[in-house]
C-alpha cells in the first residue's frame, strides 16, 4: 500500500463507525463540539516542488503562469507570466516548506478570503498532478452567497464548465480549462470595482473559489481491544442499521462482503463501477459489517449484522477530489438515508469552514446521519478535513497494546473542550478520547 506523502492525504480507517453501531447509535442532540484549532504553523513541512534540477509549471487561476525549479543547493526559484508574456508584481512566501505565489491581482481575494490560498500553493498543485504537464484543466468548488443560494442561482463563470451541483455547500464543483484561464479569471472578478478599503466580491453570486484538492486514503490494523466480542454476547451486532462507506470501492464477490452490500454507486468520474481497484475500502468495509465467512468466523467485521452502503470517491490510486467525496456524503445521507457514514480519508488541517467540514455539518443537521471520520496522520499538525467538522465523530488512533496515540497515527484535539452531538462521551477533551472511540494505528508508516 502506498500512503500519502503530502499533508493533504493523509487518513486512517474509520473503525469509529462500527464502534457507533456496536455501543448503541445515539441520536443528534441539542450539544455541539467544538471547532478544531485555526490551522497551526508547526505542521510537517510540504515536500520540495521538484527535485534538482527538474522544472515545472503550473496556470494559476488567474491565468499567471509560474515556473518552479530547484537549484543545487535546494532553494526554489519562481518565475511568474502574465497571459500576455509581461511579468506581473507577485508575492512569494514559504510556509512549512510549500512555496505560495500571489500575483498581485489575486492578492486581495486571497487576503479577504474570497480565493482559497491552495489554489496558489504551487508545491501542492504540482504534488497533486494540477501542473501543466499533467493536465489542462484546474478542478475547482464554488460556494454561492446567501443571496444566490436563496434565488437558486446556478453556479456558472465564463470560461469554466459545470461539473456537478454540491447542494450541501451550496455551490458545484467547475473545471477550467488552461485555454479558458484570462477569460474565466476576467469574468470571475468582473464588477468587482470597490471604494477603498472595501473587500472585493466575485461575480454570478459567487462567494468563494475553492482547489477542488485531492484527498487520499491510508490502511490500519483492525483490533480485538474495543470490546465488541462482548456487545455480540449481548446480541447486538447492529442488525438492519444502514451504513455508507465513502471509500475506494468494495470487492463485493468477497465472501466476507456477500450478501452484505445494499446499494452502491461510483463518484469517480473514469471508474464507473465501484471495483476496488486499492483494497482500503475493502478492508474498511469488511471491519465494518464483514461476516467472517473467509476465515471460518476469525475475521468478523465488528458490525456485522449492518447493511452497507457502498460509496466509490476514491480512484485507484487511493486518492479523490474534494467534489467527488462531497457528492458521495449527498448521496449516502440524503438518498441511502444512512444512519452512519465512514469517511477513513482526509485532507489538510483546518477550522471546518473548508466545503467537506461544510456538507458534514449541513448533512447532519438536514439527515441526522452521523459521520465518523479519520482524524488523519498529521500529528501535531491537527485535525484534518472533513474531520475538522462541528458535527464529524472524529476518530483519533491507538496501537494493539495501549490506549494511547501512536505516531504517526495522531492528531492534535481541538482546544476547547465539547461533546459531540451524536455520541455522549466528552469531545477530546485529552489525548486519546474515551477508548471506544479510538481506531488502531495504521500497519505501515509514512
Amino acid at each position: 500500500m502506498a500512503l500519502s506523502h503530502r499533508r493533504r492525504r493523509t487518513g486512517l480507517i474509520a473503525l469509529g463507525a462500527a464502534l457507533t453501531l456496536a455501543a448503541g447509535f445515539t441520536a443528534p442532540g441539542a450539544a455541539r463540539a467544538a471547532a478544531a484549532p485555526p490551522h497551526p504553523t508547526d505542521r510537517p513541512a510540504g515536500q520540495p516542488p521538484a527535485a534538482a534540477g527538474r522544472t515545472s509549471t503550473v496556470t494559476l487561476i488567474t491565468g499567471d503562469t509560474v515556473t518552479v525549479s530547484t537549484s543545487a543547493d535546494g532553494s526554489t526559484v519562481s518565475t511568474v507570466r502574465r497571459p500576455d508574456g509581461s511579468t506581473p508584481t507577485f508575492h512569494r512566501t514559504v510556509l512549512d516548506g510549500d512555496t505560495y505565489v500571489y500575483p498581485d491581482a489575486a492578492l486581495s481575494y486571497v487576503t479577504s478570503g474570497v480565493l482559497d490560498r491552495q489554489l496558489f500553493n504551487v508545491t501542492e498543485l504540482i504534488a497533486d498532478g494540477y501542473d501543466d504537464a499533467h493536465t489542462d484543466a484546474l478542478p475547482l468548488i464554488v460556494t454561492m452567497t446567501d443571496a444566490a443560494a436563496r434565488d437558486r442561482t446556478r453556479p456558472a463563470v465564463d470560461g469554466a464548465e459545470l461539473v456537478r451541483p454540491l447542494d450541501s455547500v451550496r455551490g458545484a464543483a467547475l473545471t477550467r480549462q488552461r485555454a479558458t484561464a484570462e477569460r474565466f479569471w476576467t469574468a470571475l472578478t468582473a464588477g468587482s470595482t470597490r471604494r477603498t478599503g472595501d473587500a472585493p466580491t466575485l461575480a454570478n453570486g459567487i462567494a468563494k473559489v475553492w482547489l477542488d484538492g485531492r484527498v487520499h486514503a491510508n490502511l490500519a490494523d483492525s483490533t480485538a481491544q474495543i470490546g465488541a466480542p462482548r456487545l455480540w454476547a449481548e446480541g447486538n451486532t447492529a442488525t438492519g442499521v444502514d451504513v455508507a462507506v465513502l471509500d475506494s470501492g468494495a470487492d463485493a464477490e468477497h465472501p466476507d462482503l456477500a450478501g452484505q452490500i445494499a446499494e452502491s454507486h461510483s463518484f469517480v468520474p473514469s471508474e464507473p463501477d465501484i471495483l476496488d481497484y486499492k483494497g482500503h475500502g475493502t478492508h474498511v468495509a469488511s471491519t465494518i459489517a464483514g461476516t467472517g465467512a473467509a476465515s471460518g468466523g476469525v475475521e468478523r467485521g465488528v458490525a456485522p449484522g449492518a447493511r452497507l452502503h457502498i460509496g466509490k470517491v476514491l480512484n485507484s490510486e487511493g486518492s479523490g477530489q474534494d467534489s467527488w467525496i462531497i457528492a458521495g456524503m449527498e448521496w449516502a445521507a440524503r438518498e441511502q438515508k444512512a444512519r452512519v457514514v465512514s469517511m477513513s480519508l482526509g485532507g489538510e488541517s483546518t477550522d471546518g469552514g473548508d466545503p467537506m467540514s461544510q456538507a458534514v455539518d449541513r448533512l447532519s443537521a438536514e439527515t441526522g446521519a452521523l459521520f465518523v471520520i479519520a482524524a488523519g496522520n498529521s500529528g501535531p499538525a491537527s485535525i484534518g478535513s472533513p474531520g475538522a467538522a462541528n458535527s464529524a465523530l472524529t476518530v483519533g488512533a491507538v496501537d494493539a497494546t495501549t490506549t494511547s496515540p501512536t505516531s504517526p497515527a495522531r492528531a492534535r484535539a481541538p482546544a476547547t473542550v465539547g461533546s459531540s452531538p451524536r455520541s455522549p462521551h466528552p469531545a477530546w477533551t485529552s489525548w486519546p478520547p474515551a477508548r471506544t472511540w479510538c481506531a488502531a494505528a495504521p500497519a505501515t508508516t509514512r
